[in-house]
């Protein structure tokens, strides 16, 4: 699986997705040792699903307690659905499609997926179950779990089925096609391609959400001011080739010329390329308008971009207490966090400073 050959590929993979809805934020303190396993991910995985199967396979022989995925919790999730919140439309989308092809909902949807995953712990075929907890999951807010069922029914359930569940099927959810053009199967997604198969290989019944956007709307004024001021400085750049903002512009562009020539001597073909500093380099530049890389540039936003990064590592902070968190309560050692590559080394960092974390890195496996 080919993931980089040149820098332009490399930025088209580095993207920011930011939504606007809340999160529990504090300090937390592991009280036993937690060792986490930070894999940084690509947002779009088009390959065959065959091109991804030596990562499931080195995280299942890592054979952590839990996965993670990065998924706001169903509170979460349904106070930004309340809220009206930028980036919600879709998942509301979504729930009216599901309530559209529903005769009843149930009266205590927890119940009933608690009941549905004994059920299904019992054994693993009943079709019917199955479905009804997926499209509960999702009413529920659960979207992570929802998501991870749908994968289940279609890539391991559906080839079992009878006529009647297939009709089922079709009836709840339209077929799996019309839950793809829905959006509630992402076959690019690192979920799709990674995380799902590997909770299916190690006989995991849910994945972890773990996601923080608190601090959305601090992030997106940052962000708003600093892409003004990097507009204003290429338009200065352009009107005075001699100007400091020509200087910066210069040496922005001098280092993705070097980056290009850089990603043809490396193997970038892998997971694992994600997982190093230079990477995070990249990343760093092209996410953040060049980042710290070009702090002392005269001419360049210091500042501004400085505010960026604090609310992009606050974020970054927030996930790594959801995640200590979550494997407290459940006594877990042993964790993996599937996250878009841009968090890796900034959570890395972080849970570098929490007592009694271990951090390993993806490449540091056998």
């Amino acid at each position: 699986m080919k993931t980089f050959s040149t820098l332009k590929s490399i930025t088209g993979k580095l993207f920011i997705l930011a939504a606007v809805t809340l999160c529990a934020a504090g300090t937390v303190k592991a009280q036993h040792q937690v060792e986490v396993v930070i894999v940084a991910s690509s947002h779009d995985n088009p390959a065959p699903a065959e091109s991804y199967k030596y990562v499931v396979d080195k995280l299942k022989k890592y054979n952590p307690d839990m996965v993670f995925g990065e998924y706001l919790s169903p509170d979460d999730l349904k106070e930004a659905l309340a809220q009206n919140y930028y980036g919600t439309k879709g998942d509301l989308k979504k729930r009216e499609y599901l309530l559209r092809r529903t005769s009843k909902t149930p009266r205590n949807g927890a119940k009933e997926i608690d009941k549905a995953y004994t059920s299904l712990n019992k054994f693993a075929y009943y079709h019917k179950t199955r479905m009804e907890l997926a499209q509960n999951l999702f009413l529920n807010y659960d979207k992570a779990n929802a998501a991870y069922q749908f994968y289940v029914l279609e890539k391991e359930m559906q080839p079992r089925f009878g006529k009647s569940e297939q009709a089922l099927f079709d009836k709840m959810f339209g077929g799996a096609d019309s839950l793809r053009k829905v959006g509630l199967i992402r076959d690019n997604s690192e979920y799709q391609k990674i995380y799902f198969p590997l909770l299916v290989e190690l006989g995991h019944d849910k994945i972890y959400a773990a996601d923080c956007q608190k601090y959305d709307g601090n992030w997106n004024k940052a962000w708003a001011k600093t892409d003004a001021l990097i507009k204003g400085m290429y338009a200065e750049a352009k009107a005075d080739t001699a100007s400091e903002a020509a200087q910066a512009v210069k040496a922005i562009q001098n280092y993705y010329k070097w980056a290009e020539q850089k990603s043809k001597e490396i193997d970038t073909e892998t997971y694992g390329f994600m997982s190093t500093d230079l990477y995070a380099e990249y990343s760093d530049v092209v996410n953040f308008y060049g980042g710290q890389k070009f702090f002392d540039q005269p001419g360049y936003p210091k500042e501004a971009v400085q505010e960026m990064l604090y609310w992009w590592q606050k974020r970054n902070e927030g996930i790594c207490e959801n995640i200590i968190r979550q494997a407290q309560e459940k006594g877990a050692s042993k964790v993996v966090m599937g996250v878009g590559a841009a968090h890796r080394k900034g959570m890395e960092e972080i849970f570098a400073k929490m007592p009694n974390v271990k951090v390993v890195n993806y490449n540091d496996l056998p």
